[in-house]
């Protein structure tokens, strides 16, 4: 087996990048509460309209219809993952605004309407964002460290030698693209049913 799968490789990877993960993580969940918080304050006296409409109407959306099943979803998520990825190149700027923007974005439906926020989204959050985000900043975040040894150094031989840095930058990416995959199966084919039956009577 190819050594960047063993358990050795995938405990040292975790153990060696815990920061960077954390840091990853911090960012997200920093800026998804401020999101609850913008969407909470527009909702106003609109506050959970989405809920009482559905519950009114008895009609569930068909997201997977509507958003083109699993393969359409994985493929936008990791469209915009990858720009997240390759935006370490640019020292991590680019990779950090498009994740407050993210956070922010996915955080106002929550303050709105916080029942169907959480039974639309919190299926394939874990996943989506706590997994595939997370991930594809610490791969940006990666990159930077790279490119920065690579400028210290002035070699890029120096900076990769007696070093996991490009397996880890790999293995950032792989998880990624593992975490949207569930997560794009579980968007288009779990959350329409949760949604479905809760709201059906």
């Amino acid at each position: 087996m190819i050594e960047i799968f063993t358990k050795e490789y995938i405990k040292g990877y975790f153990s060696r990048n815990k920061k960077v993960i954390l840091i990853a993580l911090a960012i997200f969940l920093v800026f998804f509460v401020i999101g609850i918080i913008v969407g909470n304050i527009q909702a106003g006296d609109n506050y959970g309209l989405i809920t009482k409409e559905m519950s009114k109407s008895n009609v569930a959306i068909p997201f997977s219809e509507v958003s083109g099943g699993a393969i359409g979803l994985f493929i936008h998520n990791l469209s915009v993952d990858l720009m997240i990825f390759i935006g370490g190149c640019l020292f991590s700027i680019i990779s950090v605004l498009l994740i407050i923007f993210n956070a922010v974005t996915i955080g106002i439906p929550f303050g709105g309407d916080f029942y169907f926020a959480f039974l639309s989204i919190i299926p394939h959050f874990i996943f989506e964002y706590l997994g595939g985000s997370v991930f594809t900043l610490t791969g940006a975040f990666l990159i930077t460290k790279l490119e920065i040894d690579i400028i210290k150094k002035r070699s890029f031989r120096e900076a990769v030698s007696d070093s996991y840095i490009l397996k880890d930058i790999l293995f950032s990416l792989i998880l990624t693209v593992i975490f949207l995959f569930i997560a794009a199966v579980i968007e288009a084919y779990v959350t329409p049913g949760i949604v479905i039956a809760a709201f059906s009577k």
